[in-house]
């Protein structure tokens, strides 16, 4: 007995599914080895295309963050800048049971060098909500300071005695007037 044809829908659907399910076990690869490998631009497009970036690190044996801090820093002219911390709407700070929504946030949207977008968006929101307090004036400056404490390797750990190292960086300085101004014109600033 003969098995009946499939259709050329279904076979179409058959060599998608076993694309992307070769893109899936790809994309378990280290991002070392994965890099390596001579159809990783073709996988890389593929990526882009289906917006289907993934970081694999949870079979390292070391995590690559030992922790993560972000604060919305603050400065009014001729005075001190005051931390705000990292706030959510209606400026509420991010509790200790949320690390694990502020980690997935900082490693998706901020370290992320595709993502700028959204960046920009939460400068805009956070400017906006500031602004409403009626604490700060227009031309108040307002920065997102972040700090990655990146985990160094078990030999690192061994001779400096330390587990991690920190990579801050500023983004910022904006001005709070042109942070909203250019949300209403719809222009990226940041």
């Amino acid at each position: 007995m003969r098995a009946p044809s499939l259709s050329s829908r279904k076979k179409m659907i058959v060599v998608f599914a076993s694309a992307h399910l070769v893109f899936l076990l790809f994309g378990m690869l280290p991002v070392r080895w994965r890099d390596s490998i001579q159809v990783s631009a073709v996988f890389n497009v593929y990526e882009r295309i289906t917006r289907c970036h993934q970081l694999w690190n949870m079979f390292e044996t070391i995590p690559n963050m030992h922790r993560t801090e972000a604060r919305l820093i603050v400065q009014e002219r001729g005075q001190k800048p005051r931390e705000v911390g990292m706030v959510l709407p209606g400026l509420r700070r991010f509790s200790q049971h949320d690390q694990v929504r502020l980690n997935n946030w900082m490693v998706n949207v901020i370290f992320n060098p595709t993502r700028g977008v959204f960046r920009e968006s939460y400068m805009r929101s956070a400017a906006e909500a500031l602004l409403r307090t009626g604490r700060y004036g227009p031309r108040t400056l307002v920065s997102l300071e972040v700090i990655p404490a990146y985990t160094r390797s078990l030999l690192g750990v061994r001779s400096l005695k330390e587990i991690a190292v920190e990579r801050p960086s500023v983004l910022g300085p904006f001005e709070l007037e042109t942070l909203v101004a250019n949300k209403t014109q719809g222009q990226p600033t940041p």
